[in-house]
């Protein structure tokens, strides 16, 4: 067997056939890498499809459902407490609706093709609830006679049972599809992990494998052949002998190219360089060859330029090379090509448009030097061209590549942010509730117990960082409104160590702030965003900078050179360990933090509050030891600079 391999890996064949074989092996792992990708993400698209056509619905469903019903209980007991029929009337309405509920609900469960007992419950509360319903449009219509009819009594018990016993089927019901949903997206969760886990595993032994066999492969058939060349051309620089190669297979290029190389070097020590020989070079040059004349006509081309441009060799000669550039680039290539050449100077790699027979623009790169006599004047313009349109359209094609990117990136942190916006949401109300009682059990019952007093003070503690932590997910999750005001550096510092007044006297942090912007020069802001923004990295930096430690706040305006594009910088340095250099990158990435509890939105918050500002933030180590954070922050239009 390894006999075998042996013979299909190491078989002597040309460049072509060892290059395939190459490219085999890595798309062989390619293919087996990608089919693996492709099944787990049709396994994980039809489960999430699951989900969401179905445990959604059903859980959507089930809760209004349970709102209805209790709804029609409330207003039929109304009608019972009060005699009123108009009250019996609107909930016999509203069984319409709860069973258009039940039957929306049934539809979804049956999509389900595998068993699930929702099905059977579900056709259970439709029976129950048919039987409510005639009896309670039977009973409530004639809840005036209920004193006088003991039958009409003994419905009303029966229907209180009933309607207990439905409610708690319904609730039941509600209850398990929600279970039913978490537990579903848990799932999704564990095999999401489990499938990048698996996938980069295989990725990587088929990149190890695929590299070693190509290694292998390649060091055999190209890297010891082309060593072996090597070796002639050194022993033909210093002018030893070189031994004639073995003979080969006539398919391996390489063995060729060693035979051929010995062949020129035989020839070259009997023949000298003609013109024949450097119009043989010419002829076969990979490159467009043009040579000019002093006015500009063409006096001797290659090949490659007439089969370029279709044009015959003798229909070439003679002409103004202007005629074969397109005419939006002629007046490039005359100002930055010819007059360039006519000055003696050397041209490289100017972009242009050759226009060819049948007026197809071809994009190029012109490169020209000037040959001169013996007494210096210009004898001819030495033109070297070179097709383009290939790295042109792979060019095109890696930027639309990038613009895709960008979108897809763009979409799926919109989608995060909305996700995120909504679980916070829905989360800010129990735990200001919580906050509440914790506040009020503490105002009276902690002061007759210290431990008691400590924990709910813990609590109530941890209940407001829960609650920095929401509101972090809130602002990220949401677009800003800028309320623009003007206001000043000295004035945004003030109202933000006001914020962070008590984080600064717990850590016992020194802040050393040099103001070189002075007290009058305005600074167009929404106030309150930029004071979120402007804390968050204050606190960063009170955070990791040691106890009794220094924070460094500084302030100064940048300019260009033409005194255009004003900008102010702050700047936000601590003296703690600094950030790891392979973090940096991601520092502003969403979700992403380097502090054990934090959100990873703090500083997402601050870049998304700097840019709608239409300014930058930039975090990196400072040269001197710590973190240094960086704003850029453009000035009002029109705004003088008051120093530099």
């Amino acid at each position: 067997m390894n006999c075998k391999l042996s013979k299909i890996f190491f078989v002597a064949g040309s460049i072509r056939t060892k290059v395939w074989i190459c490219v085999l092996i890595a798309l062989v792992g390619y293919f087996i890498a990608t089919l693996s990708s492709f099944y787990s993400n049709s396994r994980q698209a039809e489960r999430l499809a699951t989900l969401q056509t179905i445990h959604f619905p059903l859980a959507r469903l089930s809760d209004e459902t349970v709102n209805t019903f209790k709804n029609q209980i409330a207003k039929y007991e109304n009608a019972f407490l009060t005699g009123e029929t108009d009250q019996a009337i609107e909930g016999n309405h509203l069984s319409t609706t709860i069973l258009q509920l039940l039957e929306q609900m049934k539809k979804v469960s049956d999509q389900n093709t595998i068993f699930s007992p929702e099905a059977a419950l579900i056709d259970k509360l439709q029976n129950q609830y048919n039987e409510f319903y005639q009896l309670a449009a039977e009973v409530y219509l004639r809840t005036q006679y209920i004193e006088t009819s003991l039958e009409l009594q003994q419905k009303v018990q029966q229907l209180g049972n009933m309607q207990t016993r439905l409610l708690n089927d319904l609730l039941d019901l509600s209850q398990h599809l929600a279970h039913s949903v978490e537990q579903h997206i848990q799932d999704e969760r564990r095999h999401a992990q489990a499938n990048t886990l698996f996938l980069g595993l295989l990725f990587v032994l088929v990149l190890i494998s695929a590299t070693l066999i190509s290694r292998c492969f390649a060091n055999r058939q190209l890297i010891e052949p082309l060593t072996h060349i090597q070796e002639m051309v050194v022993r033909f620089t210093q002018n030893r002998e070189i031994l004639r190669p073995p003979h080969g297979n006539q398919d391996d290029e390489i063995n060729n190219l060693a035979a051929s190389f010995w062949g020129m070097t035989e020839e070259l020590k009997q023949t000298m360089v003609s013109k024949s020989y450097v119009d043989n070079i010419i002829k076969h040059m990979s490159g467009c060859l043009m040579v000019l004349s002093a006015g500009r006509t063409l006096i001797k081309i290659n090949n490659n330029t007439a089969t370029l441009l279709g044009f015959s060799e003798e229909e070439m000669l003679g002409r103004q090379i202007d005629e074969f550039i397109s005419n939006d680039t002629i007046n490039v290539f005359k100002n930055f090509g010819l007059n360039v050449l006519a000055r003696g100077e050397e041209v490289n790699n100017l972009e242009i448009c050759l226009m060819t027979r049948q007026k197809t623009k071809i994009p190029a790169l012109f490169s020209g030097s000037v040959m001169r006599s013996p007494d210096q004047e210009i004898e001819a313009i030495i033109c070297v061209v070179n097709d383009i349109t290939q790295r042109k359209k792979t060019e095109e094609m890696l930027r639309k590549i990038a613009v895709e990117r960008a979108l897809a990136k763009t979409a799926s942190l919109a989608a995060i942010g909305e996700l995120t916006s909504s679980i916070a949401h829905e989360m800010r109300n129990p735990l200001s509730s919580i906050k509440m009682n914790i506040q009020t059990i503490q105002q009276n019952l902690g002061k007759e117990d210290t431990l008691f007093s400590e924990l709910t003070e813990i609590t109530c503690q941890q209940s407001l960082r829960l609650e920095t932590m929401l509101n972090d997910l809130l602002s990220y999750g949401k677009p800003l409104q800028l309320n623009l005001s003007r206001s000043s550096f000295p004035e945004l510092m003030q109202k933000t160590l006001i914020a962070i007044a008590q984080e600064k006297k717990n850590k016992g942090v020194l802040l050393e702030i040099n103001n070189s912007l002075g007290d009058d020069l305005p600074l167009v802001v929404d106030v309150e965003l930029f004071i979120r923004a402007f804390s968050n990295l204050i606190l960063n930096a009170i955070q990791w900078s040691p106890k009794e430690g220094t924070v460094q706040i500084s302030a100064r305006i940048a300019k260009s050179k033409d005194d255009q594009e004003n900008q102010v910088i702050i700047l936000v340095r601590d003296n703690g360990p600094g950030i790891n250099p392979e973090k940096i990158g991601r520092l502003f990435q969403p979700f992403f933090t380097t502090r054990e509890g934090g959100t990873g939105l703090g500083l997402a918050n601050v870049r998304k509050i700097i840019e709608y500002h239409g300014g930058m933030v930039t975090g990196n180590n400072s040269p001197d030891g710590g973190a240094v954070f960086t704003i850029f922050l453009p000035l009002p239009p029109q705004q003088p600079v008051m120093g530099a």
